[in-house]
């Protein structure tokens, strides 16, 4: 009797060995656990046999799982705070200038938009003005918002 060829595929799905990585994590107290979830301190274990590490800069879990150096700088509450709020006003300054430009482009569009001595609506020159200016007020309410979402990312 011949195995269909779909059973023998499934067997060998079946039969692969499972990928985790694992850590070993020593507390405080030298109790030592094996664990396939990261910790804070934990070292990763490589088993033989086990299949080679994905190539740098790939992982397989998210960014927000991938620990930091232990060497990392850290930086404490107050100065991150300090930062945070530097950030906020340099984008709140940004936010006023970009709206007085915004302000200005359309006052620019609205006098563009009148036609010139001898001029009509149907000039190419007239609709490259225009076309221009519009641009110009759509840029800057783009940027407008683009400030507006950075402000409202901050914590």
């Amino acid at each position: 009797m011949r195995t269909p060829p779909a059973l023998f595929l499934l067997a060998l799905l079946l039969a692969a060995p499972v990928q985790a990585e694992i850590y070993k994590y020593v507390d405080e107290n030298g109790q030592v656990t094996f664990t396939d979830v990261y910790r804070k301190g934990a070292k990763r274990i490589d088993l033989p046999g086990a299949p080679a590490p994905l190539p740098a800069g790939k992982s397989a879990r998210p960014a927000s799982y991938a620990p930091s150096p232990a060497d990392f700088p850290r930086i404490d509450p107050a100065t991150q705070k300090r930062r945070d709020d530097i950030r906020r006003q340099i984008l709140q300054d940004e936010l006023a200038g970009e709206r007085r430009n915004a302000d200005e482009a359309r006052r620019q569009l609205a006098l563009g938009e009148r036609l010139q001595p001898g001029e009509r609506a149907g000039d190419a020159t007239y609709a490259s003005r225009v076309r221009k200016l519009r641009d110009a007020v759509q840029q800057h309410e783009q940027n407008i918002g683009a400030i507006q979402r950075e402000l409202g990312n901050l914590k």
